[in-house]
């Protein structure tokens, strides 16, 4: 079985696992804590709203119109976050000085909750791909540069020391040496912000845009809509399952061509 194979059979086994226990907790949370069925839907009413009931196509397409929507606005969050991220973590590597000037404040800037920060980004970026990119990339960047630069920083000193020894830069020594050890951590970085790339375009959604999942989902909580705000959520939560599984597949696919060119 080649590698690709056995990451989609892993992917599909754990988004199976995912699904069973999703709806197991979620099960026994509704029979333990004291909520009006008005408010808490099941699993049966989810899948009634999206699949049985007379209204459930029109139910699937209006979710769907949704999705697309905040995925495309996720992807901004997620390529600027990783691109920032990536630029970051280079500049950190190749000057100590600069990296021990900026490291606490960057962290401490990520405790600030993005929804005191939303706005403000909002009102300087605008309501457009623009914000909405800038928002998601706030919460992306920081965990994906704590998490490439110790890739890159965990490079055995004894390969360095080699490459140094017979005449090579610094430059030659990261990208034969520090870059390619730090590709799984980099991936790693990549399946947190697929995830969190999307509770950024969320939060723009909410914040500045009012379209997609995001923005529906408030009306629908305004609206008493609960149906399909439970639905959304579960499309959502499924979706994001499905989306770190293929960056795990891709992940292995790199992996396996990286250990055969050795």
């Amino acid at each position: 079985m080649t590698t690709i194979a056995r990451g989609l059979t892993r992917t599909l086994l754990t988004f199976v696992g995912a699904g069973v226990a999703i709806v197991a907790v979620w099960t026994l949370f509704l029979r333990l804590v004291n909520v009006s069925p008005f408010v808490a839907k099941s699993p049966t009413d989810v899948w009634r709203y999206l699949l049985t009931e007379p209204e459930a196509a029109a139910n699937r397409s209006a979710i769907t119109a949704d999705l697309v929507r905040t995925l495309i606005d996720a992807s901004y969050g997620f390529v600027l976050g990783l691109f920032l991220a990536a630029v970051i973590s280079l500049v950190f590597y190749f000057s100590r000085t600069v990296e021990s000037m900026f490291v606490p404040s960057v962290t401490a800037m990520h405790a600030i909750p993005m929804v005191t920060v939303g706005p403000i980004l909002v009102l300087i970026f605008g309501r457009g791909a623009l914000g909405t990119a800038v928002v998601g990339a706030a919460i992306v960047v920081v965990p994906a540069l704590l998490t490439m630069l110790h890739g890159i920083r965990s490079t055995p000193r004894t390969d360095l020391d080699m490459v140094t020894a017979f005449g090579g830069s610094r430059a030659a020594a990261f990208f034969k040496v520090s870059l390619p050890h730090a590709i799984p951590t980099w991936f790693t970085a990549g399946r947190v912000a697929v995830t969190t790339s999307v509770v950024g375009a969320l939060l723009a959604e909410w914040l500045a845009t009012g379209k997609g999942l995001g923005g529906q989902m408030l009306r629908d909580a305004n609206e008493f809509q609960f149906a399909r705000l439970w639905s959304s959520v579960v499309v959502l939560t499924v979706v994001c399952v499905v989306l770190y599984q293929l960056v795990s597949v891709v992940e292995d696919a790199v992996g396996s061509r990286m250990r055969a060119a050795r």
